[in-house]
């Protein structure tokens, strides 16, 4: 096989759905036949407008096949390649790090600098073929399906933000941002142990799923003030921790600092495309800790992306009902599209879905 149709975007409000070359697989790498890709926030900042991200690929500067959540079956098997056979259903890790560098040896893989990611420097899962390494494929139970699957990703970024912000049994948490991430997150801190978690939204369906995934308090951000609201759920006392996972030019940083308790924590997923301000006395003297959170790694002795496919499994996450929306690969303009206009579709989780 040397060709397969793809998603290609372009920039801004161009995908283009054309066919890309498929190189020979190198060893340790294999090919699979994708049944399941997610559209990911990082992928509609790029959508929505120019960013000072920079986007280099396989395919050349300024495009590049997203598809970083996926998941498929395994359709070829390169040279060296063990552990793995031809029509194992897996989900892929997209990270794919140098394994020798002290960030790597550390456990700390999502910070190698010379890490590439499938589904963005590397063609993505929003083709029918896709080429990723062995050693990314884990395989699937049976009770995981091909969509679920692909929201291993995401799941495993929340996970990470969540342990990052060492929630415990004894925080209230706020969650800014109640898209996929946001709302894995509610779940994540209450399976940390949290003993109530608020969430901030911009869209009465995403906080409704927010209550639904166990959020003691929901905040629309476009009717209420967030900071007052969580002062006031909390008797005025704030919250211990606060993940952030809304990006763009947002201020959920800074209304998260500013709910935050003494000695509290915040983590940042989100994507910023312009500099964030925060007001450095409050910081000081409530002795504040803020980090971000890249990705995922290893935890101890276990990859968290395999966490996560064990907490899928056993029922933990019920990802199904955050997939709102579904398309064929020629679809694949008009569901960035859906994704970005939320308001309108009320999309929270949409993917590309390819036959069985």
């Amino acid at each position: 096989m040397k060709s397969t149709r793809a998603a290609v975007l372009y920039g801004p409000k161009d995908v283009r759905v054309e066919s890309i070359n498929i190189a020979d697989l190198r060893p340790g790498w294999v090919l699979l036949k994708v049944k399941a890709a997610g559209i990911c926030g990082s992928d509609l900042h790029l959508y929505k407008q120019k960013t000072p991200i920079p986007v280099s690929s396989e395919l050349g500067e300024g495009k590049y096949v997203p598809g970083h959540e996926l998941a498929g079956e395994v359709y070829q098997i390169g040279p060296d390649v063990t552990g793995i056979a031809k029509g194992d259903r897996v989900g892929v890790e997209p990270t794919i790090s140098c394994g020798v560098c002290k960030w790597c040896r550390a456990g700390w893989y999502n910070l190698c600098s010379a890490s590439r990611l499938v589904g963005f420097y590397l063609n993505g899962g929003m083709a029918e073929y896709c080429a990723v390494p062995a050693d990314s494929c884990f395989k699937l139970p049976e009770s995981v399906s091909f969509e679920e699957a692909a929201m291993l990703d995401c799941i495993s970024v929340a996970e990470h933000a969540v342990r990052l912000a060492q929630v415990s049994n004894e925080d209230t948490v706020a969650v800014f941002g109640a898209g996929t991430i946001g709302l894995l997150a509610v779940k994540a801190a209450l399976l940390a142990g949290a003993r109530e978690v608020h969430a901030v939204g911009t869209h009465d369906f995403q906080l409704r799923a927010a209550k639904d995934f166990g959020a003691a308090g929901v905040i629309n951000a476009r009717t209420e003030k967030p900071v007052d609201r969580i002062n006031e759920l909390t008797g005025g006392n704030g919250v211990d921790k606060v993940i952030e996972s809304v990006g763009g030019e947002s201020s959920a940083v800074t209304d998260g600092l500013s709910v935050l308790r003494r000695r509290g924590i915040l983590v940042m997923t989100g994507i910023y495309v312009k500099p964030v301000s925060i007001e450095p006395f409050g910081f000081l003297t409530k002795e504040l800790v803020m980090r971000s959170a890249w990705g995922y790694e290893n935890w101890t002795h276990i990859k968290e992306f395999a966490v996560s496919l064990d907490l899928l499994a056993r029922g933990k996450f019920d990802v199904k009902k955050l997939i709102t929306h579904r398309y064929p690969l020629n679809d694949a303009p008009a569901a960035f599209d859906i994704a970005l206009n939320k308001e309108k579709s009320k999309s929270i989780k949409v993917q590309i879905v390819f036959p069985k």
